[in-house]
């Protein structure tokens, strides 16, 4: 009997019909995408919240009418995320993981302070600019997230803030915890490559803002260090500060199950690919990689979350190697005690290329023929979805589990539109009683390749 509880309320919007809102599983909540309530137009701003959200409010039509949307939509994405978390017996003061999707990051003063109001405690969280917000056109503002449930699992304890926004060594960009811990597993929010520790809080920009041992790809010419500088020196400065939050928990960054990076250009990918494989020489870290439309604070080109597990008997890390060539540096999926975090798959076929047409795949899939769109465009993302899923089929046996016991899937993908395709194909691989929590981000690169359709970022649970 599977350990998969499927969340569903009946009484609050549901941005995935058919989906759960969420899917608890061994002392874990796993959210699908939240957003606000749907049913209000553009004017609907700060009329409709509690006068406790109306502090950016200067009570001038056209200012208002700018930023009162994004306070009304981040108010009632947290009151719905809440109203789910304590149904499944979890609560805001449990989340261990949240991401942001904002359609236009420049009010993200605005969505800031809104969360001041409702997280006294801020969850870790990533904050990503997206090219549009899953739902209604007029949303901008989507969460989703990972919550405990104490008590549920006697080796997941309550959370605890191990690395506080206002720590005075490593402080926050934001109003947000640097790093969590429930139990032996530890969750850090989304790290950008900004010294929050000086005057002025500068953005990492070449080369000369990290010491020697950072700078190991600079050739001393002008033009290739100008192209390569900017991403090599902010992933090794992320990648740096990570391993320090990590080790004033006695933690190794060999000790990380997952980590999951946003580009701001995918270009970027080969560059951050080298500074990646010197942080991770052993590659037993699950990976994905995509690309947003803004990333952290303007003139920031990554940000990056990992996931880490503790040393204890119930937690062991466990990796699983691709059955094929490996795509980049990492196993096909990590895991720590029940959990199995999956490196983001696109639609490849056995030689490591993308799938485009029915040509490209291994063998002739069969695709039900009332599933073709009529499009080119279309069919690449039904056929790079249709590989991605057997792909994941194929890793999560390999890794003891199954397709069915997936807890969580974010789907990256250009179009919104797409969404119905993967979903139609999914239902393929998925029984609709064992769907998991799932998210869709809308944004230019899904994956870390330009050519990319489609990518998915999946947890799962051992059978």
């Amino acid at each position: 009997m599977s350990n998969k509880k499927q969340i569903v309320l009946t009484n609050q919007p549901n941005t995935f019909p058919g989906f759960p809102h969420a899917v608890k599983s061994h002392g874990l909540v796993f959210l699908s995408g939240i957003r606000p309530n749907q049913d209000t137009g553009l004017d609907g701003g700060f009329s409709n919240i509690p006068i406790e959200g109306h502090e950016k409010k200067q009570g001038f039509l056209l200012t208002d009418q700018l930023e009162s949307r994004v306070a009304h939509d981040a108010w009632y994405s947290h009151k719905n995320m809440d109203a789910v978390l304590e149904f499944a017996g979890s609560g805001g003061d449990q989340i261990l993981r949240q991401h942001i999707w904002q359609k236009d990051k420049r009010f993200f003063p605005v969505y800031q302070n809104i969360r001041q109001v409702l997280q006294k405690i801020p969850a870790p969280s990533s904050g990503l600019g997206v090219s549009d917000v899953f739902g209604n056109k007029n949303i901008t503002i989507g969460i989703d997230g990972i919550a405990v449930c104490a008590g549920d699992n006697p080796d997941l304890l309550a959370r605890e803030v191990v690395v506080s926004f206002d720590d005075k060594e490593l402080p926050s960009a934001s109003f947000y915890s640097q790093a969590v811990s429930s139990g032996p597993l530890v969750f850090t929010a989304g790290h950008i490559p900004i010294k929050t520790s000086e005057a002025g809080k500068p953005v990492v920009s070449s080369f000369n803002d990290v010491p020697k041992e950072g700078r190991f790809l600079e050739t001393g010419q002008s033009h290739p260090d100008s192209r390569d500088g900017p991403i090599a020196a902010q992933t090794w400065y992320v990648y740096n500060e990570l391993k320090r939050t990590l080790e004033n928990q006695g933690l190794k960054l060999s000790d990380t199950i997952n980590s999951t990076v946003f580009l701001a250009d995918v270009r970027d990918f080969p560059t951050f690919h080298r500074i990646h494989r010197h942080f991770f020489p052993d590659m037993t870290t699950a990976l994905t990689v995509s690309g947003f439309d803004e990333v952290g604070h303007r003139g920031c080109l990554i940000e990056i979350e990992l996931t880490a597990s503790k040393p204890h008997p119930n937690f062991e890390k466990a990796i699983i190697e691709w059955h094929m060539d490996a795509p980049f540096a990492a196993p096909a999926s990590a895991s720590a005690g029940s959990f199995i975090f999956y490196s983001g798959i696109l639609g490849l076929n056995s030689e490591c290329s993308l799938v485009v047409d029915l040509n490209d795949f291994d063998a002739e899939p069969q695709i039900p023929q009332n599933l073709h769109p009529g499009d080119d465009e279309s069919k690449a993302l039904l056929h790079q979805s249709w590989a991605a899923l057997q792909l994941l089929s194929k890793v999560s046996q390999n890794s003891g589990s199954s397709i069915d016991e997936l807890v969580k899937v974010t789907v990256y993908i250009p179009k919104q539109a797409y969404f119905e395709i993967f979903e139609k194909v999914l239902f393929q691989f998925v029984s609709k009683e064992n769907l998991p929590a799932i998210e869709c981000v809308i944004i230019p690169y899904p994956g870390p390749v330009p050519e990319a359709k489609i990518q998915i970022e999946a947890i799962g649970i051992k059978s």
